[in-house]
């Protein structure tokens, strides 16, 4: 009984997230977006048990359950991906948890990190598997370095990574140009598009200058672009976007 108390106690004590709620999209169902928010579709049916099991109308309102706030103090020799292992999550999703983190930096040791939720990287049944495009052959390159000002989340299908003005934007991966405008109807600014495959698609936008034309063939690395804030842009920095099929995912989810 003593021992009860103390663990009620314990979980008490910790802090929870509030509940978060979210809007589908034309095409969801529970499973895509148990995919898109790294959850399960049994944990979004237990939050909103009247949902239906198939397609949802666009605008559905649906419930993200709570979950307690985890910190990581990181610790020597501690690193983004050796984090995300030892918790059981992704590197998508230790990012997302912690807005304005830079991936491609080192991590400082006593710094404080806001751990994911234990279903965030719960393995997915088979119906959700985890997309990873097979046309992905080599390991894909991160555009720019740079602070990760906006995460992939319901409304913000991209990433945003804060760079100077005309920092190199480099290629993901292998593949064919097939945008390379001024794009003013969505706000994008100056923007690119690759295709490389397999219904892969990457889009780099708000940059100073496109470097390469509609039908270039590019490498993984290649510079492509520079770093601007062309368009609906407060300030200087790439947005980067990711799509398989027409459906965006977690850039990060490619690394």
């Amino acid at each position: 009984m003593r021992r009860q108390l103390l663990l009620a106690l314990v979980l008490f004590s910790l802090p929870v997230a509030a509940a978060a709620t979210v809007s589908s999209q034309p095409g969801d169902t529970l499973n895509r977006l148990a995919v898109r928010y790294g959850t399960t579709p049994q944990v979004l049916t237990g939050a909103n048990p009247a949902l239906p099991q198939g397609v949802l109308k666009t605008g559905t309102r649906v419930t993200l359950p709570p979950t307690p706030t985890r910190l990581w103090t990181v610790r020597p020799g501690d690193t983004l991906s050796a984090i995300a292992r030892r918790e059981g999550t992704t590197l998508a999703a230790l990012v997302s948890a912690n807005p304005g983190l830079d991936p491609q930096r080192p991590l400082q040791v006593g710094q404080k990190l806001t751990l994911p939720s234990r279903w965030a990287g719960a393995p997915r049944s088979s119906a959700t598997p985890v997309v990873r495009p097979a046309s992905i052959r080599v390991t894909p390159v991160m555009p720019v370095t740079g602070r990760v000002t906006t995460p992939f989340r319901d409304g913000h299908e991209g990433v945003d990574l804060a760079a100077p003005t005309g920092t190199p934007i480099r290629a993901a991966a292998p593949g064919v140009v097939t945008e390379s405008r001024f794009d003013a109807q969505s706000g994008w600014g100056w923007t690119l598009v690759v295709d490389h495959g397999n219904g892969l698609q990457t889009r780099y936008s708000h940059n100073s200058a496109n470097l390469v034309p509609v039908g270039s063939r590019v490498e993984a690395g290649q510079v492509i672009g520079r770093v601007g804030s062309t368009g609906n842009s407060t300030g200087p920095h790439l947005d980067y976007r990711v799509t398989v099929q027409g459906q965006p995912i977690n850039p990060f989810s490619l690394y």
